[in-house]
């Protein structure tokens, strides 16, 4: 085939869409195509007048750099530069080229032009996404992290293809040790609760699935869900998220709804079961004062009050659980309580059993004496049946804690923010499974033969209603009752008595129940004191007015006016007056009533004589 004439070339030359010139070394267009002067803005006579250096390179440095180049090489092949039109326009080009020699020696370059600026764009807006996505991935990577939350892909024959999150932080082991292995090697290697390989392979049908598994002593919510290229499913993808602490939190709600109904109907029945306690054991105390020793009867009297003291510390212990018992809060002294309670504890405990107090003796707690005593006797005692036969330590210590209000997932009540003396009990038994761990707080739960289930309730129910806290740490061999009590202050008062003898003074005894007002106005006018009776607040108010009264015993739970609010008027009326709060039971949760006295019911008349002897002297 005969070669196209120069007359072929230069129409091909001239008809081209792509721009081409020849240009001399100094920067002087020889010959232009119309395909160049239409990319530039320029007529093919305005082009061949101008410099390239200073009228078509952005950079006039440019230009030298690309004639070395051809120098060097002898072609130019796809280099970009940046060139200017008429209008100012900027152009991304690039250039494809060859050195023409002459007979002279001289030279001259013939380049093609290719305008590539919306390539050059659209390349980078392309770049601007990328890097967008892969700053987005990375967001969702630690986003997923800190749920925390684990996620993997598998084809359709269940092998991992990638695994992202927190799988180390959740799992424990590195993110990739299983890429490449297949759900059955791994539900081979550890199994969890529930089997994946039926979830994936439903999934992989185009299924969403979702389950619930224990997995590496984690609670995990799983996802399997269909993993789709185009229209087509190319594999699945998993998800799982750590609800461990979510569960745990759920169940304490359970657990503090279910004890928060049980404590309303122990409380009830132990408030109106004490009513009836004070008049019994009232009744019998008076009549073991009015009869002799040896005289018939007595001895049937004596076995009445004792009756009735056991069916008290069961009241007591069933209000304790409810949180609503009475709180006389004073300073105590727990190195104190601890060393007494020890000592009286000596002879049930087993020879091979060791008990140590480490407690400052400096530090003091914000509660009701008698409430911390309870509370000591009964987590020593559990420490003492959990050692059993076998033998160990019990160890009893204290320390001050500045606690942030923030939960454990060992707490069994949560402290709020404040200062506190952690009050721990200790021994090195066998431990308490989780299984049991839920319900040992439970009323008459219990584990032991004789045990009537009320100790621990009874503990967890006065933390609550001292707003301290309570947390349980348990393993085979080592178990510790942290109870966080308020920290007293210097301005806490002392709870020491003193017990002078009682003048003749008028007590003015306020309570809705007939039994009761009988029975404790006989006690006091057996005291020696004057006694008169209102059955309710507003009545007791309006006999401060008209009598002179010297002291009010008042019941906390009545009627139209409670306790507390009839005290408040009786100070507002008398501040000096000496008031005593009467109580088993706190119905309207209203926590310490600042009176001057309290006295639980029911009380032996002893504890009513020492009480009106220490207010009237």
């Amino acid at each position: 085939m005969p070669l196209p004439s120069d007359r072929d070339l230069y129409r091909l030359f001239d008809r081209s869409p792509i721009g081409m010139y020849r240009s001399t070394e100094d920067g002087r267009f020889t010959y232009i195509n119309p395909a160049l002067a239409r990319m530039l803005g320029y007529t093919v006579e305005e082009l061949l007048a101008l410099d390239l250096n200073r009228d078509i390179y952005v950079d006039p440095e440019e230009r030298p750099r690309i004639i070395k180049a051809f120098r060097t090489h002898g072609v130019i092949d796809g280099v970009r530069l940046h060139w200017k039109c008429k209008d100012g326009r900027l152009l991304t080009v690039q250039i494809y080229g060859h050195v023409v020699e002459d007979e002279a020696g001289g030279a001259s370059f013939d380049a093609s032009i290719v305008d590539v600026t919306a390539q050059e764009a659209g390349q980078v807006e392309l770049q601007a996404k990328h890097e967008e996505l892969e700053r987005t991935a990375r967001t969702l990577e630690i986003v997923v992290r800190m749920m925390p939350a684990l996620y993997w892909l598998v084809d359709h024959d269940l092998r991992i293809l990638r695994t992202g999150g927190a799988v180390e932080e959740v799992l424990g082991y590195p993110a990739d040790q299983f890429l490449g292995a297949t759900l059955h090697h791994v539900h081979a290697h550890e199994p969890g609760s529930a089997d994946p390989i039926a979830a994936h392979r439903r999934a992989l049908a185009g299924e969403t699935i979702s389950y619930a598994t224990e997995y590496r002593h984690k609670q995990l919510a799983v996802t399997a869900a269909p993993l789709y290229r185009g229209d087509r499913i190319v594999g699945a993808i998993g998800t799982a998220l750590d609800v461990t602490a979510t569960n745990a939190l759920e169940r304490r709600m359970v657990d503090a709804q279910r004890a928060e109904s049980l404590g309303v109907l122990a409380g009830g029945l132990a408030h109106d079961f004490n009513n009836l306690l004070v008049a019994i054991l009232g009744n019998a105390d008076l009549g073991l004062r009015d009869t002799p020793s040896g005289a018939p009867g007595r001895a049937a009297l004596e076995n009445v009050r004792h009756a009735a003291l056991r069916a008290a510390e069961l009241t007591d212990q069933l209000l304790a659980y409810a949180g609503r018992g009475g709180i006389a809060a004073v300073r105590v002294m727990p190195h104190a309580l601890a060393d007494e309670l020890l000592r009286i504890t000596a002879s049930t405990m087993p020879p091979n059993v060791r008990t140590t107090v480490d407690i400052p003796r400096e530090l003091g707690i914000r509660a009701d004496a008698a409430q911390v005593r309870q509370v000591l006797h009964n987590l020593i005692a559990n420490a003492r049946d959990a050692l059993g036969e076998r033998g160990g330590t019990i160890a009893v210590t204290a320390r001050l804690v500045e606690h942030d209000g923030g939960a454990d997932p060992d707490d069994i009540v949560t402290a709020g923010r404040g200062t506190y003396v952690d009050l721990a009990i200790s021994d090195d038994g066998p431990g308490i499974d989780r299984a049991k761990r839920r319900r040992i707080f439970e009323p008459f739960f219990t584990t032991k033969p004789t045990g009537h289930g009320l100790g621990l309730a009874a503990v967890l129910g006065i933390l609550r209603s001292h707003e301290g806290g309570l947390r349980l740490v348990s393993a085979p061999g080592a178990t510790t009752f942290h109870v966080l009590w308020p920290a007293a202050t210097s301005a806490d008062a002392s709870g020491e008595h003193v017990v002078p003898a009682p003048p003749a003074r008028t007590v003015l005894i306020i309570d809705d129940e007939d039994l009761v007002r009988d029975v404790v106005a006989r006690m006091i006018e057996d005291l020696g004191y004057a006694a008169v009776t209102a059955a309710d607040g507003q009545t007791g108010l309006a006999m401060i007015d008209d009598k002179p009264i010297d002291a009010v015993l008042v019941d906390l739970t009545m009627p139209h006016m409670s306790g507390a609010d009839t005290i408040k008027q009786l100070r507002r009326k008398k501040p000096s007056l000496p008031v005593i709060l009467c109580s088993g039971f706190d119905r309207d949760r209203r926590g310490p009533v600042h009176a001057d006295a309290y006295l639980p019911k029911p009380f032996r008349i002893e504890a009513l004589e020492q009480t009106l002897a220490r207010l009237l002297r």
